[in-house]
Order: C-alpha cells, then sequence, then structure tokens
C-alpha cells in the first residue's frame, strides 16, 4: 500500500515536470526519460519496500519464535482453535495431558474429540457446556472450568480449564485459545479428605445434623436417622432438628443464642417420629462462610436415654436398697481396713441390743466372748490380711443381756473410684435357731442312718421323682452284688430285666407323698446273672438332702419256687393219674376192641374160602344166561371187588390189633424198671408211629436219619416214648406250614461216646430271653391255646432219671434243635431188626 501511494506521488510529481520544464522535449525523450526516472524510482520503492518487509519478517519470526519457546516450555497445556472449530495449534504439554501427539491434535474439531469428558464425580459433560462451547456462544472467557478427561489408554486425569476468546484487527472473533493443568492429585487429595471426613461423620456414634440459617436440614448423618426414626427424604422437606418437646420459643431462642456466634448445649426431651419419647444431650454449633457469615448451623446430638433412666434406676435402687437394709432380718454392715465398724444397719438392736451408733467403730471381736474372739481372729486373719472376700463364717457373739448368738458372715472387700481399698461390706445372719435345728437333725439322721445300715431288709434311697440311686444298705449290696458306687453309676439297668426297666423306673419315679409303691412281685438280675424275684414297697420320707423315695426290697425267690414247685408237683400227681386212669381205660378199650377185632380176623378166612366156592358157581351160570347183578353191581365187576374187600379186612384187621398192642405197651406202668435194655430206634420208630396221623396232617417232609448198630440204652422205653412224643408234638406244632420239614437223626457222639438223637425242625425258632426257661413247669408258649407248660419240664425229669441231658438250640426265623444224649450200656448194640416204618416224606 505504502509503495503504491509513492509510485502515485512521483507520478503526478513527473507529471508537474514534464509540463513546467519540459515542454520542448519530444514525446520519444519524454517517454524515454519517464522510463529511466520511472524506473530508477520503481527499484528505490522497491528496494526500501522489501528492506521493511524483511525486517518486520525478522521481527515476527523472532517474535514467534520467542513465543513458541514460551508455549512449548509451559506447564499449562495449551491449545488454540480456529473459527471452525478446529485445533490450529497445541503444545507438547497439552499432548501429554490429553495422551496423544502434536500431529494428531492439530487439525481435529473440539466437538468430534475422541476421549470421555465427565464432571469430576463421573457424570457425563454436556457438549454445549464445554468451555470452547461457552466461549464460542458467549464471545466471553471462562476460568477455572473442573472437567476429568478419560484418555484413549484408559487413564483419567482432572484439569482446570481456562478458555479466552481471539479477536482480529476488527474485533471479530477469530478463534480461542485455552490453557489447562492438571488438578489429579490435589483433587483426589481433596476427595480422600473429604472421602475421610464423610466416613466419619456416616460412622460416628453421635446423631449428627446440618442446617440452613433457617433450621432446614441439608444434611443428616445415619446415627441421626436411626435416633430420630426419620427418613432422610422426610427430613431434607422441611423437618427441623429442634427437640420437639421444648417450645418454639424457646427453639427460636437458641437459634438466636447460636446466630450471635455461641456455641448452645443442652439436656432435654425429644419425641421421635413414632411418638416414643427420649432423653438427649445436644451440642449446636454456627458454621460460617469464608466471609465469616454463618452459612448453617451443626447439631450434634446423642441418645442418653439409657443413662439418664440407668442414673433413675440407680437412684431407686439406692433408695430400695437403703430400705432393704433397714427392713430385712439380717445385719449388714461395713468395716474398714481395721475391721471396725463404720456402718451398721438397724437391724443389730433387735439381734445384739445395741442402738447402731453403739457399735460404730468396735470391731466384731469386741462383741464376741475372749476365746471366740481369739479363735475368730486367727481363722480370718489370712483373709483380712489377703483383703479377700469370705463366706459363711461362723461366730458366737453376746447379747446386750449376755445371751450367746450365733452367727454366719459372709463379706466382700469394697474400693474407692480411684481404686483405694477401703473395707469389707458383708452381712450377718442370726442362725442361732438353725443351728439348734441341725444338730438336732443330725441326731436324727444318726439314728435314721443306724437303722439304714443295720437293717436286713435290702434298702435302697433314689432322688425324688427318679430312679437315680441315691444310697443302698449293705444287704442291698449283698442282694445284687453290685458295689455301692456301681449301683449309683448304672442304676436300675443293672439288676432290671431290660424289657421291664422302663415299666419300673415309671413305677419308682411315680412315689410320692401321697402315693407309696407296693409291687408283690417282680423279676431281677444279680450281678452273677441268677435271676432272683423280689417283692417291693416304696414311700417318700424327707431326709436332710429332700425329699427321697425309701424303697425296701425283700428276697421272695425261694418261697415263689417252693410254691412254683409245689403246685408243679400237685399238677404232676394230677397228670399221673390222668394217666394213670387213661392207661386203665386203654386197656379196657383195647380189650373190648381185640373182641370183635378177633371174630372179623377169624371168620375172614371163612368168607374168603365161601366166596371161592361161590364164584366158581356165579361163573358157570354167568357163562350160561350171560351178565346179571350182585349186590347191586355186574358180576363181571363183583369178581374183581370181592377179593379185594376181603383181602383190605383182613389187612385192617391186622394194623387194628399192632395199634392196639402198641397202646396197651405206652399205658403199661413200668415207671420204676429203669434197668431194661432199650434199641433208641425202636423207640423213635415206635413214638413216630403213633403220631402218625398228626405227622401226615401237619407235615410234608417228615424223615428219619437213624444209625445203624447203636449201642443199647438202660431204661424205661414207655417213657422215652413219651419224650419223643413231647418232642416232636412240639416240632410238629412251630411249623408255620406244612412245606416246612422236621428231621430226626440218631448217632453216637464220637468226642463222648454218648448215643445222640436231634429232633431238627423248620418252626419259628425261640428267641434268646424264652430260651432258658424253657424246662421251668407252667412255661409255655402256647397257654393261648391250651398248653400246660409241664411237657418239657416232665421230659426233662424222664431225660435226668436216665442219666441223659436235653439241650436246645435255636435260631429266631429258621428253626429249632432239640439235643438228647444218652450213656451207652456196655458194648451191646441194636439188633437193627427190619422193622417197617412208614415213608413221611411226602
Amino acid at each position: 500500500m505504502a509503495i503504491s501511494l509513492l509510485f502515485l506521488l512521483a507520478t503526478l510529481a513527473w507529471i508537474l515536470f514534464e509540463h513546467t520544464f519540459l515542454h520542448g522535449w519530444d514525446l520519444v525523450n519524454k517517454d524515454l526519460f519517464w522510463a529511466v526516472l520511472s524506473t530508477g524510482g520503481l527499484y528505490l520503492l522497491l528496494h526500501y519496500g522489501i528492506s521493511a518487509i524483511r525486517k518486520s519478517e525478522a521481527a515476527l519470526k523472532e517474535s514467534e519464535g520467542r513465543l513458541s519457546r514460551i508455549l512449548e516450555t509451559s506447564t499449562s497445556g495449551i491449545i488454540v482453535v480456529d473459527q471452525k472449530g478446529d485445533y490450529s495449534y497445541a503444545n507438547l504439554e497439552a499432548a501429554a495431558l490429553l495422551g496423544t501427539s502434536v500431529s494428531d491434535l492439530v487439525g481435529m474439531n473440539y466437538r468430534k474429540h475422541p476421549w470421555e469428558i465427565t464432571t469430576v464425580d463421573g457424570k457425563p459433560y454436556p457438549l454445549e457446556d464445554l468451555p470452547f462451547a461457552r466461549v464460542g456462544r458467549t464471545g466471553e472467557a471462562v476460568y477455572g472450568v473442573e472437567l476429568a478427561v478419560r484418555r484413549q489408554d484408559g487413564s483419567r486425569v482432572i484439569l482446570s480449564v481456562n478458555t479466552t476468546p481471539l479477536h482480529d484487527a476488527d474485533g471479530k472473533l477469530a478463534g480461542m485459545i485455552a490453557s489447562f493443568f492438571d488438578i489429579t492429585v490435589r483433587k483426589e487429595a481433596e476427595d480422600l479428605q473429604l472421602r475421610k471426613f464423610h466416613l466419619a461423620v456416616e460412622q460416628s456414634p453421635s446423631a449428627i445434623a446440618i442446617t440452613d440459617g433457617e433450621g432446614r436440614i441439608e444434611y443428616a448423618n445415619p446415627m441421626f436417622l436411626r435416633v430420630t426414626g426419620y427418613t432422610l427424604e422426610g427430613l431434607l422437606h422441611g423437618t427441623k432438628p429442634c427437640p420437639t418437646e421444648i417450645s418454639p420459643r424457646e427453639c427460636e431462642q437458641i437459634r438466636e443464642a447460636i446466630a450471635s456466634g455461641v456455641e448452645w448445649k443442652g439436656e432435654c426431651w425429644n419425641r421421635r417420629r413414632n411418638g416414643e419419647l427420649f432423653w438427649e444431650s445436644a451440642a449446636v454449633t454456627p458454621i460460617r462462610s469464608a466471609s465469616g457469615d454463618i452459612a448453617n448451623f451443626l447439631w450434634v446430638t446423642v441418645d442418653i436415654t439409657e443413662h439418664r433412666l440407668a442414673d433413675e434406676a440407680l437412684k431407686e435402687s439406692q433408695e430400695r436398697y437403703q430400705s432393704m437394709v433397714e427392713k430385712i432380718h439380717d445385719w449388714v454392715w461395713e468395716i474398714d481396713e481395721n475391721a471396725a465398724f463404720t456402718y451398721v444397719s438397724p437391724k443389730v438392736l433387735d439381734l445384739l441390743g445395741y442402738e447402731p451408733e453403739e457399735v460404730l467403730q468396735k470391731t466384731p471381736f469386741d462383741l464376741m466372748p475372749q476365746l471366740e474372739a481369739k479363735k475368730v481372729a486367727e481363722g480370718i486373719a489370712p483373709v483380712l490380711a489377703g483383703r479377700r472376700s469370705f463366706e459363711h463364717v461362723e461366730s458366737t457373739l453376746l447379747h446386750r443381756d449376755g445371751r450367746l448368738v450365733v452367727f454366719t458372715a459372709s463379706g466382700v472387700p469394697y474400693y474407692d473410684a480411684d481404686g483405694s481399698f477401703r473395707g469389707w461390706r458383708g452381712v450377718s445372719r442370726d442362725i442361732s435357731r438353725l443351728k439348734k435345728d441341725e444338730e438336732a437333725l443330725r441326731q436324727s439322721e444318726e439314728r435314721f442312718r443306724q437303722i439304714f445300715e443295720q437293717n436286713e431288709e435290702p434298702v435302697i434311697i433314689f432322688r425324688a421323682g427318679t430312679a437315680e440311686v441315691l444310697d443302698a444298705n449293705p444287704a442291698a449290696i449283698s442282694l445284687y452284688g453290685y458295689s455301692l458306687e456301681e449301683m449309683k453309676g448304672g442304676g436300675l439297668s443293672l439288676f432290671v430285666i431290660p424289657g421291664e426297666q422302663f415299666r419300673f423306673e415309671q413305677e419308682i419315679r411315680g412315689i410320692e407323698p401321697t402315693a407309696p409303691l407296693s409291687v408283690e412281685e417282680v423279676r431281677h438280675v444279680r450281678k452273677d446273672g441268677t435271676p432272683i424275684i423280689v417283692s417291693l414297697r416304696g414311700k417318700s420320707i424327707r431326709l436332710k438332702e429332700g425329699q427321697v423315695s425309701y424303697c425296701t426290697f425283700r428276697d421272695i425267690t425261694a418261697r415263689i419256687r417252693a410254691e412254683e414247685e409245689a403246685r408243679a408237683r400237685q399238677v404232676q400227681l394230677i397228670h399221673a393219674n390222668r394217666m394213670t386212669s387213661l392207661g386203665t381205660m386203654v386197656s379196657g378199650v383195647a380189650h373190648e376192641i381185640n373182641n370183635p377185632n378177633n371174630l372179623i380176623m377169624f371168620n375172614a378166612p371163612m368168607i374168603q374160602g365161601a366166596w371161592a366156592d361161590a364164584d366158581r358157581v356165579l361163573a358157570s351160570h354167568f357163562r350160561e344166561n350171560g351178565e346179571f347183578s350182585l349186590g347191586g353191581l355186574p358180576y363181571s365187576e363183583m369178581r374183581q371187588v370181592v377179593p379185594k374187600l376181603i383181602t383190605g379186612m383182613t389187612e385192617s384187621s391186622g394194623r387194628i390189633r399192632a395199634i392196639v398192642e402198641k397202646l396197651k405197651n405206652f399205658a403199661r406202668r413200668d415207671k420204676e424198671n429203669l434197668d431194661c435194655k432199650i434199641a433208641l430206634n425202636e423207640v423213635i420208630r415206635a413214638a413216630v408211629s403213633i403220631l402218625n396221623h398228626e405227622i401226615a396232617r401237619g407235615c410234608r417232609n417228615f424223615r428219619l436219619d437213624l444209625a445203624e448198630n447203636l449201642p443199647m440204652l438202660k431204661g424205661c422205653a414207655q417213657q422215652l416214648e413219651q419224650v419223643m412224643i413231647n418232642l416232636l408234638m412240639n416240632s410238629l406244632q412251630a411249623l408255620p406250614d406244612r412245606t416246612k420239614g422236621i428231621r430226626v437223626t440218631t448217632s453216637v457222639n464220637e468226642e463222648t461216646g454218648m448215643v445222640e438223637v436231634r429232633v431238627i425242625d423248620e418252626g419259628g425258632g425261640i428267641s434268646p430271653e424264652l430260651m432258658g426257661r424253657l424246662s421251668e413247669p407252667f412255661f409255655s408258649t402256647k397257654l393261648d391255646s391250651g398248653g400246660l407248660g409241664l411237657g418239657l419240664s416232665i421230659s426233662s425229669s424222664i431225660v435226668l432219671e436216665h442219666n441223659g441231658s436235653l439241650d436246645f438250640t435255636s435260631e429266631v426265623g429258621k428253626g429249632t434243635t432239640a439235643r438228647l444224649a444218652f450213656p451207652p450200656v456196655d458194648s451191646a448194640m441194636e439188633s437193627s431188626p427190619d422193622v417197617s416204618v412208614p415213608n413221611y416224606s411226602r
């Protein structure tokens, strides 16, 4: 522009010069002169202009260099944005803070940045509120904007941003420049400090609230909510923390006092949200702003209800204690470290006849007889020296009227609040009458103990309402064979049959003062396993230990067994008489049966011969005249049937004779003759023959496995038949159904040389607790079905008379084996005749 103006001025000057001085020059010369002149002038102007421009450019470059060095070495990030919003410049610190490079940053638009920009507390930052957007919208600078940037590597940085507009020469917005620096460390430190403060307030055991100047709550910690019962939402809508049980005027006075800068403290009633009253201790402190004005109030309250109630309870307790001390029948006292009374309750007047003031500063030993005082002082000296507590120390004190009064004293040491020892506090009780009662009781107990120990009747003492053994006299220990310690430890389970234990314990527990116990007969077991039968009498009595159950036991085993044996002998006599009568009847019946049976046996051969003769005549008639009827049947059939009928009659008659003979032999009395030689296999076959019908009806699988050439036995065959019949009948009755079997075996035991018989059945078996009672008279598992319980008892007696043994083995559900063993007679063997025995394996 300047060069153009100079060139214009030079042109105007030439025109004036030409018209003034060069009138005579021709046009060519003028033009040539103008060309030379203008060229020189133009050169000078251009040379000046270029020199000026170069100087200006050098100054500008130097200025830009200085600015660039300043910007690049700045500790703040600096970014320049043009009118379009693109980054036209960024220093290295800006690129480092944003986690990118300068080359990537320049040319990027601030509206399309790759970073996640949020507020400091992590909320999204609106694009229109970013500093560049605000400056571009308002044209005014913004300062101190704090925001968080999540860089592309995932790290987070908190920045403080200042942004100002850039204007051109005309004052229009040409761009913006922003400077920012990292405040992450400072913000995190501030945030940590704030979190610590917040955590301390949130977890404070005190209720804390912050209100505005009008008393409206702006913040309340959890303890405040728990104490008052309000929710935070309810408190933030205008609820005031001022105690509800004081008047609004008093609340206003409290706020005015605080507003003047004075902290207020006090205790008062307040009411929770549910209406419940509670005591609170409150402290209210003003919170001032930076300018010193009161901006808020801090309320710190503590629920002291329990403390106040405890104080009131303590006061009430002290009053009750004082009233109790003055009214109880015991003598309450305090003594110092020298054992001198510092307090005596009024009861001392009733107990010893002294006014409390008369006893103060005296010691308990001053109130005792001389010898008693010496004895008690020596006994309690270690306790007093060690400042220990003591209990039930007996001593005899003198009443004012000279009577002796026995006391028991208990005391504990007590101390000042600072831990200094003060003395003892305690109680003394008049036990004079109790001592007399105890002496009388002791004498009574001694007499009872002598009677208890010397009583010939077994006695056991149980704790009242239980079956726990407390004591047993020597007679009871001798009866059962257990020591006293064993009886106390094991109790009734030692000698009561397991199946009877629960019932027996219930009977013992049921003994009461109005409900004695009487048991006529109960079965127990001694320590050595011997069963005994006892009778029991029990009643409730009171001893020193309290109420107990006193039970006497009497061993009636011998009497019961004598009675049972007498009954057994009587039944055996009755049975023997019945058997004798039965034998007589059987002999008579056998005789009566033999007469007609002999007639049948005599006539049957005659009838057979007569039929043979008649058959020839009838056969001739049949040949001549053909078929005819005989006895209602065709002759052709009758001539086949009649011989069979006659043969059957003959054989049946023979069988009748054999059965009658066996019945006569069974009923014959030869008990006294035990010296006969017996073939055991024949005895067994005879018993099986007699029970043939019962065996066929009750068992499909009956087997006889009889060893050959058994040694002969000595005894009565009839009695051994009876034993076998009893054993076989028991086995038949034990079978649950006909499919089960019975097996009878004979053998010689190679070890003992005894002749043995085994009757093995597949019945239901016998439980272990019943096995030992099988040979007892009148014991039977079939009493309900008519059994007498004498079969095995009588059989055992018969076996013993034959010097033999009878024992049983059984397993429940699998069957029973009865084993008979007899001594043989020398070396005589059975002849083993070929005896026909029916086949019972059916």
